[in-house]
């Protein structure tokens, strides 16, 4: 659903050659659009809403490639996103579930190593 506005935009793209001023808006929206979630996506420290910032960051610039006409690239791009960002939303959710459902990611810090695995990695 995250990712209809985009086919949309690649599906009727006919329409969107026509007018001389659309595709500009459609560029600049998607400019603004991925500079801005990937800026706000920076301060977040809950992993899930990284993740979620990061998706509008890349539908930024997918919309940024249908802006300037390249559909074919923002369609093979929105595809592998939802492919890798599925597998990043499962990996998450695994991760979540293992630290006792902590997603704070300022609580996270590296466990303590054990000394026989500092001393199996060292010879």
């Amino acid at each position: 659903m995250v990712t209809a506005g985009v086919f949309m935009i690649a599906r009727c793209s006919p329409l969107f050659e026509y007018p001389p001023t659309t595709l500009i808006v459609i560029t600049s929206t998607g400019a603004t659009t991925s500079f801005l979630a990937a800026t706000i996506g920076i301060l977040q420290n809950d992993l899930k809403r990284v993740l979620a910032y990061s998706t509008c960051s890349q539908l930024g610039y997918m919309i940024f490639a249908c802006g300037i006409s390249n559909y074919s690239v923002s369609v093979f791009h929105l595809m592998n996103h939802a492919f890798f960002k599925a597998l990043l939303f499962l990996s998450v959710g695994s991760v979540i579930h293992a630290t006792s459902d902590e997603q704070d990611m300022r609580k996270r810090g590296l466990p303590p190593v054990p000394f026989y695995l500092c001393h199996d990695a060292h010879g």
